[in-house]
């Protein structure tokens, strides 16, 4: 089955060239594409579609605000969001407000892919149970240790923290140990 997806950024030359490649997955088809905060809102009310990629940084709204204007107009859609912001707050602002991942736009277009994938699967990755051992090291990760310093305090081969980390990220559908974090203080994991 097709699922529809909405594109959402202000340059319209990187939402046609996500488009393009949304298409050429060939399990989706695109909703529309919207330039502004306003445009989204619209073409999600009207669309309903089952996914919506969206830049954070649109002229004239806070990203949090309107991921949450668009939970309301499409209740069911899977945001995603797709930006060159990095920083931890942006991220942490966009999962509470209820994104489904956070993508940087310096990753490659296949995590993009993956990412809509992941969020149509119909049982997905991130419904996997981490393992005590998981996270305990998500913990670490949490208090700034790196995998050196958590394969020391665990006497553990840093190969295998590595390996518990990649584990974790695909169990909880994150691209990066920054996404890991959010995705599991969402959840009330690391309590």
């Amino acid at each position: 089955m097709s699922r529809s997806v909405a594109i959402v950024d202000d340059h319209f030359l990187f939402a046609e060239a996500l488009a393009g490649a949304v298409k050429e997955i060939g399990e989706h088809e695109v909703a529309g594409i919207a330039v502004t905060g306003a445009q989204a809102v619209s073409l999600v009310r009207e669309k309903q579609p089952d996914i919506v990629l969206l830049d954070y940084h649109l002229p004239g709204y806070r990203g949090s605000e309107l991921i949450e204007r668009i939970r309301v107009a499409a209740p069911q859609a899977r945001i995603i969001v797709v930006t060159s912001d990095t920083t931890e707050a942006s991220l942490n602002q966009a999962m509470e407000a209820g994104a489904s991942a956070y993508i940087t736009k310096d990753r490659a277009i296949q995590d993009v892919v993956q990412a809509l994938r992941e969020a149509t699967a119909d049982a997905t990755a991130t419904d996997q149970t981490l393992t005590a051992r998981e996270l305990e090291i998500l913990r670490l990760v949490e208090i700034g240790k790196d995998a050196n310093a958590i394969a020391a305090s665990l006497s553990l081969s840093v190969h295998t923290v590595r390996t518990h980390l990649q584990n974790t990220f695909e169990k909880l559908g994150a691209h990066s140990q920054i996404e890991a974090l959010a995705i599991a203080r969402k959840r009330s994991l690391l309590r």
